[in-house]
């Protein structure tokens, strides 16, 4: 049993004598590898930026003309099915909001 731990740590050893050689002998490459993924996923903040200022325009824009509505009507089962689509609305412009900040 000792015998096989000793094994174990021994092979661990060599095998992480093996990486760091290699990490070290190719490290520009390694580097280099690292920027070139950095660049391929570089994000455009300002273009995340310009899509959530339309979001939010959209928003504004489809509440403003939603509680317009609102006030002028007297129905109250319209007036239910208008909150009910304003929350909807709502939730939606959440999921996206998130998908944006992933």
């Amino acid at each position: 049993m000792n015998s096989n731990n000793t094994l174990s740590l021994l092979l661990g050893a060599v095998l992480g004598g093996v990486a760091t050689y290699y990490a070290i002998k190719h490290q520009d490459d390694i580097i280099d590898k690292i920027h070139e993924l950095e660049d391929n996923l570089n994000i455009d903040h300002n273009e995340l930026i310009n899509n959530a200022k339309g979001k939010l325009d959209q928003l504004t824009s489809n509440l403003q003309s939603t509680i317009g509505r609102y006030t002028h009507s007297d129905n109250t089962a319209e007036k239910a099915d208008e909150i009910a689509a304003i929350t909807e609305e709502l939730n939606r412009l959440r999921e996206e909001v998130q998908a944006l900040k992933a």
